[in-house]
């Protein structure tokens, strides 16, 4: 008998119904999604705020306090470099974040722009992370240079001093006596453990600014008053490269510092602006430093920092103040 198919109207198109055990695992699994959702994000609620972020985030709102309360001027530090600041710490605070940061105390704003760059000092001083600890450091010293610290703040003027009270001129590696063993003296597991590059490099940077700056101070008239300058200028480079913890790293090799350095372009035309090209350059080198360095070992890279930033603008103030020195 020839079999025949059912009308087309008669056959059913929908699939056959799951069974019901197929349902059961379809619910379990979207009741663990919906549980896993939820722990994340009572987990983004509650936990702690990580000690970096709130660094970063504490730095974030300094900026975010000078550019809406301090109105800087806008012909030295525009709101367009604040911004790109802002900008080098990394995205706003989530609202968590925001709650966690005012639940630790954020503190008074800054009162004034030195105020603020000592804020991200401490940052670029403590902070164990050391990305974080070049970007304050840089943001830091754009800020010092833009308005530098009252004179009884300003390391330079204790620098000068302890130049004058007889710590001695001339180029360090001039001077350093080897030294015998049991007398005290840097040995050579020391000296080694002290080579670090980036400190290397900016040890060479502050004396090429300092060579650069005895070359400019002996076209100067003694009686002239920017020789005082140079002179004052070159009497820091000294004490800095004469700090205990760049003493060791003279022993390197190659020896980070040397007895002449190439001088800059544009020196035979105008010295005293050659003179704050080098320390610009010695800032970023210095900047650099901080970020390849633990924070015992930060203090006198942010003190020459400190010098550098505000001697470079003094002596070039047409130059724009750099937004993020060592960092662009």
């Amino acid at each position: 008998m020839e079999q025949t198919r059912p009308p087309e109207e008669f056959v059913s198109s929908r699939s056959p119904a799951p069974p019901a055990s197929a349902w059961r695992v379809l619910a379990v699994a979207l009741t663990l999604v919906l549980v896993l959702v939820l722990a994340a994000g009572l987990w983004a609620h509650w936990r702690p705020l990580p000690d970096d972020d709130a660094a970063r985030l504490g730095a974030r709102a300094t900026i975010a306090s000078v550019r809406a309360d301090l109105d800087p001027d806008p012909s030295v530090l525009p709101d367009a470099v604040l911004a790109d600041q802002e900008a080098a710490f990394g995205p706003a605070a989530t609202p968590s974040q925001a709650r966690h940061l005012e639940a630790r105390g954020t503190g008074a704003p800054p009162s004034s722009l030195a105020d603020a760059a000592a804020r991200l000092e401490d940052v670029a001083r403590t902070s164990p992370n050391g990305e974080l600890a070049a970007t304050a450091a840089s943001v830091a010293a754009s800020w010092w240079a833009a308005e530098p610290p009252p004179a009884g703040a300003d390391p330079t003027a204790r620098r000068t001093e302890e130049s004058e009270a007889g710590l001695g001129a001339g180029s360090p590696a001039a001077s350093k006596v080897p030294t015998e063993e049991g007398d005290g003296g840097d040995t050579d597991d020391d000296a080694a453990s002290s080579c670090e590059p980036a400190q290397l490099a900016a040890v060479t940077a502050l004396d090429r600014a300092r060579f650069t700056t005895e070359a400019a101070a002996a076209r100067i008239p003694a009686d002239a008053a920017q020789r005082g300058t140079m002179d004052a200028v070159t009497d820091t480079l000294d004490a800095t490269l004469r700090e205990p913890a760049v003493t060791p790293m003279l022993s390197c090799d190659p020896a980070p510092v040397a007895g002449g350095h190439v001088l800059p372009a544009g020196f035979a035309e105008d010295p005293t602006r050659a003179v704050g090209g080098t320390l610009r350059e010695a800032s970023a080198a210095l900047v650099s430093a901080v970020g390849a360095s633990s924070p015992e070992d930060r203090d006198w890279l942010l003190t020459g920092l400190l010098e550098t930033a505000v001697t470079a603008q003094h002596l070039d103030p047409e130059h724009p103040v750099p937004a993020l020195p060592g960092r662009d």
